[in-house]
């Protein structure tokens, strides 16, 4: 929240004069010394992500006198007033909050938690800014960051931007705080499978070694493909964002994703991703990790303090979080959909994933799998852009769908660049088999698009082999478990003999 808070004020301070307090406020924000913790307090009983909802006003009373020309932070001109529902960091230095106007419309405000005041015996003191908690929120996870319930009582704040476009100008906080929330999710996702898989080296069933089990392998590996196609698209959405704000690279040739045109493509690009991004990771994330959890049978389930380098129910807990903070899969679903279909945004996405991304995929058969998957999700798109209910019907599978295509097509540009067999296997089994990792939650008829053959693409064993190549690295070893207890001779004999009669 402190760096979405500090890339709000980097932008709202450019044509700011130099004394304006919003500049003190983004130095604190940015100093690795005094620095300043940001939070944003949006979420209320009534509306929860519906923001419109709100029961908190803001009325314009400017203060009688200000220091200096502009007054500084606890000299706000407004008074905001009502009650948060959740409110993360609560030991946050300034927080940031959307409040109605007179014209009922909602606005952004930036307010200190505390003011320094004078007393009668002349000494200074600090005390809340019309700030009272109510309670702390007993959460299932994440219990190390305070959440709380709170009253706002003629909080003195700053209007930060226009007047009434309060969710708008959010909104570029917004997609730092969501950059952040996949991030994290993916950490905790990686995390728990270097637990299962170390779990994994050192455990055997049925005498045989875990790690070289077949359906286990099998397991690890298509976590893996999920990861890694995920891991592919969230470091391309954080690199949109940068580009968004400072400008492409000078030399484009060094990225080997093609890049959407500067200005209002990448802005529109930039946008779509991060929501889909956030919504999409943080749900497969999720679910990756029971599955790690899982894994590891009771010992995963297990959730001890004092061995943080087995727990997974831990990681589990905490990132069950990012599915709700930020907005919830729904609610992304809904804003991807409602961005793509907004005026020539959908034409300007086309223009990037058409021309720039799919066609410079230079494997022929993944880039016609990807192209056939996209025609049918554009298809599906632009027919319900004069039937928006429809549309949002639909939202959380076209959203599933765009990652697992603009997935696929990162990932067949980055097996391109260096040429990694591994990668290369990857990517042909995010395209070609459908291995996306995003389950029912995808249209199944763009997987089947681009997974139509009618042989299997690798035989049995050779797939084996690549399941232990992409999770450990290595070839299979030759005494590798078979994965299951075969009878003993005597037996196996005597079966074969009742077969023969048979």
């Amino acid at each position: 929240m402190t760096s979405g808070a500090a890339r709000l004020f980097a932008h709202r301070t450019q044509n700011l004069p130099a004394g304006h307090t919003f500049h003190e406020v983004y130095r604190h924000l940015i100093s690795r010394e005094d620095n300043w913790i940001s939070s944003q307090w949006m979420t209320e009983r009534p509306g929860g992500s519906d923001v419109q909802n709100s029961e908190t006003f803001a009325v314009h009373s400017p203060s009688s006198s200000h220091e200096g020309q502009y007054g500084t932070l606890q000299e706000g001109d407004w008074l905001v007033s009502g009650y948060k529902f959740f409110c993360s960091a609560t030991d946050c230095d300034i927080a940031l909050m959307l409040a109605k106007t007179e014209s009922g419309q909602l606005s952004l405000f930036v307010a200190p938690t505390k003011l320094t005041i004078t007393g009668p015996d002349g000494r200074t003191e600090q005390a809340t800014n019309g700030i009272r908690f109510h309670r702390l929120k007993n959460k299932m996870g994440t219990k190390e960051l305070p959440t709380a319930e709170l009253e706002l009582q003629d909080v003195r704040a700053w209007l930060v931007g226009p007047l009434d476009r309060g969710v708008a100008t959010i909104a570029m906080l917004l997609n730092v705080t969501r950059t952040h929330n996949f991030i994290t999710a993916l950490s905790c996702w990686r995390r728990g499978m270097a637990i299962a898989k170390g779990f994994a080296k050192q455990r055997k069933t049925i005498d045989q070694p875990l790690w070289t089990f077949p359906m286990h392998l099998r397991l690890l590996a298509q976590m893996e493909t999920k990861f890694q196609g995920l891991l592919q698209f969230a470091f391309f959405t954080t690199s949109l964002l940068s580009f968004a704000d400072h400008g492409p690279p000078a030399d484009k040739t060094a990225s080997y994703a093609p890049l959407p045109d500067p200005g209002e493509q990448t802005k529109v690009v930039q946008r779509a991703l991060t929501a889909a991004g956030k919504a999409v990771i943080c749900k497969v994330a999720c679910i990756s990790l029971q599955e790690c959890q899982e894994a590891m049978g009771g010992v995963g389930y297990m959730d001890e303090p004092d061995e943080p380098e087995h727990n997974i129910s831990r990681l589990y807990r905490d990132t069950a979080a990012n599915m709700t903070w930020e907005g919830t899969t729904n609610v992304l679903a809904s804003e991807v959909v409602r961005h793509l279909l907004k005026g020539s945004n959908m034409e300007m996405f086309c223009e990037w994933l058409e021309n720039k991304a799919l066609a410079t995929v230079k494997d022929d058969e993944m880039q016609a799998a990807l192209t056939r998957s996209w025609a049918i999700l554009k298809e599906r798109l632009t027919d319900s852009s004069d039937d928006m209910t429809h549309a949002l019907a639909d939202g959380r599978q076209l959203m599933f769908s765009l990652v697992w295509v603009v997935s696929g097509m990162l990932l067949a540009q980055d097996a391109r660049r260096d040429s990694n067999p591994i990668a290369l296997e990857i990517a042909k089994r995010w395209i070609l088999d459908g291995e996306g990792g995003v389950g029912e939650f995808v249209m199944p008829e763009i997987v089947r698009a681009a997974t139509s053959r009618q042989t299997s693409r690798l035989q049995a064993r050779e797939r084996l082999r690549w399941d232990f190549r992409i999770v450990w690295g290595v070839d299979l070893p030759e005494d590798a478990a078979r994965g299951y207890r075969a009878p003993p001779p005597a037996v196996s004999g005597r079966l074969e003999q009742v077969v023969a009669r048979l």
